[in-house]
């Protein structure tokens, strides 16, 4: 728990006040000890505290029904009426809490770096005669600097170049510095501009010496709190700023001292303790908040005590403080070792509603301190020992005094930070105007929750007694040793006998069923809770499909209809936390903070009410905008990338839009990129298209020597072919020539014959006729055959002898064969009838050279015998002795033939 930590009066002067009254209060609180003029006001305090407290106990009660309620718990009265009956309890209101806590701390603390508040200068700035002033001789300096450099640079002007041209003359006597009186006043407007942008520099400064005293005093945690506390109970207590002296420690360079105690060349860091102001920022529970309940609202108060419950160190740690009694605090302690409190009413009930064990909630050993913040009139200063002028008795001086249980005054101070008085500030969630309190969700809603719980309690009730059968048993007519409560499957009950009239022992009694009808009314009481709270189910994320929430665009102009309430709370944390606290936040900046460039004539203004809400409203405008220029014709008159912007901003996305500079650097970019690649396109073009010339002129290259090694092939086909017909040629030459010459060897041999038989002599030209020869002279007669032999001319045939020639005819080879092969039979055929040796194919053997072809006879005659062998004498072989065809008769011209 932390407490205030105002400053003492000689710590503080006020210029809000005469200097009289200043006197009169540094005397009040400083010359005398505060203890001993204030005494007889510590009784007026502690009766004064006692009536308030017995006022704030209605709203008490109201508040802990308001927690039962949130916390799911019936009052203790409520509870025990029902019994043994169903107990349940629907915990809609804390729903509906949690639902606008969050939604309205979203909205007031945005997770990005906007801020709910903005310090501004105001329209017209104040500033003092001597900072305007400083602010005309700065601008008269200039324009005197500016005058004496254009001066100068007419003379060097007026000097010229040097006569050859090389160098610049020689530079004159330098011109006299402009008078100031000379130099003319600079404009109003321009000084009032001037002014501005220095207010609005050190306003941006002030902003973010504020931000950062917020977070270090953990401002939105605390502020979370107050909007807790204002749901719930209809008001939230935020209290500060309010000065706390902090201590960190720091180190610096100091000499080192030798054993006499004197410094040496060496040094050393060293720590050292520093005090130093911060603000102070709480939140009060309500639990703790004394107001005058006389008034309606915070200005209307005339005190407000906060009730401090405090161990014995953190009471201790008071009378370290300069601003209090350190005396008085000590004997305190001393005389109350085992604390010095009173249990309250409300602390009993919440100890109870929280679970707590006495020990736990015990608060013995805990100290009461009262702090009270208000006015008090003059009149009573004057009795209790303070000067205090005849004409301001009847004024009222606010002051903030701290008092024991018993009235010691401890702590005694005037007004500790000028333009602020109420350290307290209130968050309503509905007020009232009857009260100085306001009215939270549970109140409001009390009716319908009531309504929603014994709807349900009926509905738990009805489904218990109707889940299994109900038994009328009539005691006397069971049999003895029957038990009426033993109830099982199959059971069967004996009964004793009795008359007709009597009915029967057991009987089962049916209970109507009503789940429905009760169902009904839970819901009809949850629809109207909605209705009554302002915050509808929706809100929490509920799928609801009902009515205009079954639609996208239906939802969201439900949920645009639940920020005007939703606005409604912002603005009023606005007007009741936010600008007043700031504005002494901003006040308290003004006269501890010890940076002059962070203070000017400074306005707060809250924003969130004016901008954080209309924002969500904003943003859902933008989107239907945006949908509904989707088309050619209205396109073309919007600047998509203005409304881009807009858009963003609204859903705090701006980080993720470019700006038209960075647009514009990327069309560049993406022009030059463009051009690059068009060019690497067309040098790969270029390349592609060399490629396939040198890929065509390959390709031909490859066709052509595919042409000239299909041609080679084909010539070494054609080459072989002509080969083979050449070798077919060679072999038709030589088949015909060895069946011309077989046929000529046929024939010799038949001449043969025929010159040893003339009678088969025309035979043998009949065949040689019908062998493809023809006959060119005439018919040779058998006694010319006897005559020497007669050479024919080259081609004709051997035996054409004595003036007979033949010529061959045309004649296929199977035909010549034939005939042949037909001449080779009758040959044997007579060569077996007159007993004439053959050769193999059948042919009579030449005999001697009588046969006239032969150029010399086949084996040539006797040495010593001209004779000639006789006509049919066979012709051996004059080496082997062998005779015919097979006697290697190749010396004979017959192949000539």
């Amino acid at each position: 728990m932390t407490y205030d930590r105002a400053t003492p009066l000689e710590e503080t002067t006020s210029e809000a006040y005469p200097e009289e009254y200043a006197a009169s209060a540094e005397r009040a609180f400083s010359d005398k000890p505060a203890e001993q003029l204030m005494d007889g006001l510590g009784s007026i305090f502690v009766a004064e505290f006692d009536q308030a407290e017995m006022d704030r106990r209605p709203t008490e009660e109201r508040w802990l029904t308001d927690l039962r309620q949130y916390k799911g718990k019936y009052e203790p009265e409520e509870e025990t009426k029902m019994g043994n009956r169903s107990k349940s309890f629907v915990r809609k209101t804390r729903v509906k809490v949690k639902t606008v806590d969050s939604r309205v701390g979203d909205l007031l603390f945005p997770a990005g770096n906007d801020k709910n508040w903005n310090i501004e200068p105001t329209p017209v700035p104040d500033v003092s005669k001597e900072d305007r002033q400083a602010i005309v001789d700065q601008l008269m300096q200039a324009a005197q600097q500016m005058m004496q450099a254009q001066a100068q640079a007419a003379q060097a002007q007026q000097a010229g170049p040097a006569p050859d041209g090389s160098q610049p003359a020689a530079p004159g006597p330098q011109a006299p510095p402009v008078p100031q009186q000379n130099v003319a006043q600079p404009p109003a407007k321009l000084v009032d501009d001037l002014i501005m942008a220095q207010v609005k520099e050190a306003a941006r400064e002030m902003s973010k010496v504020i931000d950062d005293q917020l977070v270090e005093a953990r401002y939105k945690q605390q502020a979370l709190l107050v909007l807790h506390s204002g749901h719930l109970y209809g008001t939230g207590v935020l209290k500060g700023p309010l000065v706390e002296m902090r201590v960190r420690t720091r180190f610096r360079k100091q000499p080192v001292l030798d054993a006499a105690g004197q410094p040496t060349n060496k040094t050393k860091w060293a720590p050292y303790s520093e005090r130093y102001p911060v603000p102070f920022v709480d939140y009060v529970p309500l639990w703790r908040f004394y107001p005058d309940m006389s008034a309606t609202t915070l200005a209307q108060c005339q005190f407000i005590y906060e009730l401090h419950n405090m161990t014995p160190s953190q009471l201790y740690a008071l009378a370290e403080r300069a601003s209090f009694n350190r005396k008085r605090i000590l004997d305190h302690l001393l005389a109350n070792p085992h604390g010095c409190t009173t249990r309250r009413d409300h602390e009993v009930q919440l100890q109870a509603l929280g679970e707590r064990t006495s020990k736990q909630g015990d608060i013995t050993g805990q100290y009461e301190v009262l702090e009270r913040w208000g006015y008090v009139k003059g009149c009573l200063l004057k009795e209790n020992g303070v000067e205090v002028p005849p004409d301001r008795e009847q004024e009222s001086f606010f002051c903030n005094v701290w008092l024991l249980p018993d009235g010691t005054i401890i702590k005694a101070v005037l007004q500790p930070i000028d333009g602020v008085t109420w350290p307290y500030h209130l968050y309503y969630f509905d007020k009232d105007e009857t009260s100085i309190f306001g009215e939270g969700l549970s109140s409001i809603m009390r009716d319908d929750q009531t309504m929603i719980n014994a709807a349900t309690r009926m509905i738990l009730d009805n489904a218990a007694i109707t889940s299994g059968p109900m038994l009328e048993v009539v005691a006397d007519l069971l049999a003895s040793g029957e038990d009426p409560n033993d109830i099982r499957a199959w059971k069967v009950f004996l009964r004793k006998k009795a008359d007709a009239n009597s009915g029967p022992a057991v009987r089962v009694l049916e209970v109507p069923n009503h789940l429905e009808d009760l169902q009904r009314i839970v819901n009809q009481f949850d629809k109207n809770a909605d209705e009554v709270s302002a915050i509808p189910r929706y809100v929490t994320g509920e799928n609801a499909t009902d009515g205009a929430a079954g639609t996208s665009s239906g939802l969201s102009m439900l949920m645009g209809a639940v920020n005007i309430v939703i606005k409604d709370l912002i603005t009023g944390y606005d007007e009741g936390v936010t600008v007043p606290f700031l504005q002494g936040l901003y006040h308290w900046n003004m006269k501890f903070n010890p940076k002059d460039s962070i203070k000017g004539d400074f306005d707060v203004y809250a924003r969130g009410s004016a901008s954080l809400v209309a924002k969500e409203v904003r943003s859902r405008q933008l989107n239907e905008f945006a949908q509904l220029t989707m088309n050619p014709e209205d396109g073309k008159f919007i600047k998509r990338h203005k409304l881009m912007q807009a858009r963003a901003e609204a859903l705090e996305l701006t980080d993720v839009v470019m700006t038209e500079d960075e647009v514009k650097t990327e069309a560049e970019g993406e022009a030059a990129q463009r051009q690059q690649q068009m060019a690497m396109e067309m040098q790969a073009a270029q390349l592609a298209e060399q490629q396939a010339k040198v890929g065509k002129l390959t390709s031909d290259a490859a066709l052509a020597n595919k042409r000239a090694e299909e041609s080679a092939v084909q010539a070494q086909v054609l080459t072989a072919k002509v080969k083979e017909t050449l070798a077919n040629i060679d072999q038709i030459v030589a088949n015909t020539v060895s069946t011309r010459v077989e046929a000529v060897f046929a024939a010799l041999q038949a001449g043969g014959v025929a010159t040893s038989r003339p009678t088969i002599a025309p035979a043998g030209d009949e065949i040689l006729r019908s062998s493809g020869f023809k006959d060119i002279n005439g018919d040779p007669t058998i006694a010319s055959l006897n005559g020497p032999p007669v050479q024919e001319d080259p081609g004709t045939n051997a035996l054409m002898n004595r003036g007979q020639r033949f010529e061959v005819e045309p004649r296929g080879d199977d035909e010549s064969a034939g005939d042949l092969a037909e001449a080779a039979m009758l040959a044997q055929q007579q060569e077996e009838a007159n007993g004439q040796p053959q050769d193999e194919r059948g042919m009579s053997l030449p005999m001697d050279g009588a046969d006239g072809g032969d150029v010399q006879p086949d084996v040539p005659a006797p040495a010593n015998s001209d004779e000639l062998p006789s006509p049919g004498q066979m012709t051996p072989d004059p080496q082997t002795g062998m005779v015919g065809r097979r006697a290697g008769m190749n010396t004979d011209d017959i192949e000539s033939a």
